[in-house]
């Protein structure tokens, strides 16, 4: 039992997020230290607020560490959402053993409770003490209170995954729960990204929004355990809210780990009997059309070649599909947060479009589809196919161009639906015209930037130590990034204002375009590392 727990544990950790190479200690540390620090700065940073900080001023702060708490457990399922869940190759390697079936079950329900307990400790252990530490209040009845909420939250955002993940195998076969698990993981990082963007924008009116009565407020779980925060640290004084909000976090926990405990060994169950009986692959005929379309758009056999590889690779690995969920979703949530907004009218709200977020919708959806594809090709989740590309003597050129025209297919997909959605929010010609011209020329601009020193196959670059560099990506992401939306927002505005501009704009970016094909240069040692090198063909990554 000791070493199946300890297995399945550390395979919790095989991922490329957050692992480092022969480094599991390395690995678990950096992984929880990422969600320990962010409680403790904000407690740290609050300590000038108190002892003067208003009741409602309170209990914004108290309601931040409880969606904390809730946000960064649901965003742990997801990451970790392929090894939450029985594996098949667990199944082939561990049944032959002389092991017993619940001693499998046990050890990997026991591995992932310690996982999930674990996270969640990291999560809330400096919050628990700091915040009441500065509050200056009740020590020990406010570290019982904020355990207490914080710790429901985050136990009932990843039981609801485990939940309806393990449902899903259950009534689903192998084939649709591959499907189904993207659409599952996007629609999850847009809800935790909409509800961080809804603390940020309307933190300052949690009042107005909590009033009596709660109206919509009810269905955001995160108030439920605000609720069970102020029930337990003010007793009977605690707000009007607190009481109901508090019933709610109590029935839903429940109501959610009981959904785990039973679906979970029901989804074992089934899929250790679909792994012995095999699964059934029904011989469907290829999409010839497809095939003819893209072999008359992609005209080199290399190249052709690499974009089909591209394509089955993405659909059939799970893991580059969390990734690419993980980027649409928070894509999604903030173009949708940035679409809509919330106006007050006789104490009840309603959801409204808002001009400018509408024209932010498309570079921000743009970037993060730019932006993730990229990071999708630099997983190095595919080194045993690199033998391919030796053998054939496929020239890293082809590979790269192909990966570019994968990017640009999908910046132009992202283009007609956003002007689909714009089109059902009442937009004019004159407009859609506007989008779709930037559409093409920013997702242009974008994979020409994003790629232009890309000289690997995509999915084969193996991972050197220190080539992240966070201090870069934070500024890409945090400081670049709002300045590009801003100002394509009001490029839109001087396009849909002056429509010859249109015109400039296309000159532009094809000669910008033509400028970075000429000056690409892709040195002959990127070229020889797909020839030679006799021995690596014949090691396929099977030991």
């Amino acid at each position: 039992m000791r070493t199946l727990i300890g297995h399945f544990f550390r395979r919790f950790f095989d991922n490329d997020i957050v692992h480092v190479q022969g480094e599991t200690l390395t690995t678990v540390v950096r992984a929880l230290s990422v969600v320990a620090v962010p409680g403790l700065m904000c407690a740290f940073f609050l300590q000038n607020q108190y002892p003067r900080r208003p009741l409602w001023g309170a209990i914004q702060d108290q309601y931040f560490f409880v969606l904390f708490s809730f946000v960064v457990m649901g965003a742990v399922a997801v990451v970790e959402w392929e090894m939450l869940f029985p594996d098949r190759l667990d199944f082939l390697v561990l049944t032959p053993l002389s092991l017993k079936p619940r001693e499998l079950l046990a050890s990997k329900v026991i591995a992932l409770a310690g996982f999930l307990a674990l996270f969640l400790f990291s999560t809330n252990v400096f919050g628990a003490f700091v915040l009441p530490a500065v509050s200056k209040g009740d020590f020990y009845r406010q570290v019982f209170a904020h355990v207490v909420a914080t710790a429901l939250a985050g136990t009932f955002a990843a039981t609801v995954l485990v939940a309806l993940g393990g449902a899903m195998l259950c009534v689903l076969d192998p084939r649709r729960f591959r499907l189904a698990s993207p659409l599952l993981q996007m629609a999850t990082v847009i809800v935790l990204g909409l509800l961080l963007v809804h603390y940020v924008r309307y933190g300052d009116d949690i009042k107005a929004i909590l009033a009596e009565p709660l109206g919509r407020a009810r269905w955001v779980p995160p108030f439920w355990f605000l609720g069970v925060y102020e029930t337990l640290l003010h007793g009977s004084a605690a707000p009007s809210f607190a009481v109901q909000l508090a019933q709610y976090a109590y029935i839903g926990t429940a109501i959610a780990a009981a959904s785990a405990a039973v679906t979970y060994p029901v989804a074992w169950a089934r899929m250790q009997r679909l792994t012995i009986e095999g699964e059934t692959r029904s011989d469907r005929e290829p999409i010839r059309w497809w095939g003819s379309l893209v072999g008359a758009a992609v005209r080199r056999p290399g190249e052709r070649a690499m974009f089909h590889f591209i394509g089955q690779t993405l659909g059939r690995n799970a893991r580059y599909q969390v990734y690419l969920a993980i980027y649409g979703g928070v894509g999604l949530s903030l173009a949708l947060a940035c679409a809509l907004g919330i106006e007050a009218d006789a104490r009840r709200y309603h959801v409204v479009f808002q001009a400018a977020g509408l024209h932010a919708m498309l570079p921000l959806l743009l970037f993060w589809t730019v932006a993730g594809l990229r990071s999708a090709f630099a997983f190095p989740l595919s080194l045993a196919a690199g033998w391919v590309f030796r053998v054939t003597g496929v020239r890293v050129r082809e590979c790269v161009a192909a990966s570019r025209l994968w990017v640009l297919l999908g910046c132009f997909g992202v283009t007609g639906s956003v002007v689909c959605v714009l089109v059902a929010a009442g937009w004019g010609v004159r407009e859609l015209l506007v989008q779709v011209v930037v559409g093409v020329c920013v997702g242009v601009m974008l994979t020409d930037g994003f790629f232009i020193s890309e000289e690997h196959v995509p999915f084969n670059r193996p991972r050197m130590p220190g080539r992240a560099n966070f201090p870069l990506m934070l500024t890409l992401y945090v400081g670049i990034l709002p300045i590009f939306v801003m100002g394509m927002v009001r490029l839109e505005g001087r396009l849909e204002a002056r429509l010859p501009l249109l015109l400039s704009l296309s000159a532009g970016t094809a000669l910008i375009h033509l400028g970075v094909r000429a000056w690409r240069y892709e040195p002959a040692v990127a070229e020889e590392e797909l020839e030679g090198y006799d021995e690596d063909f014949q090691l396929l990554g099977l030991n």
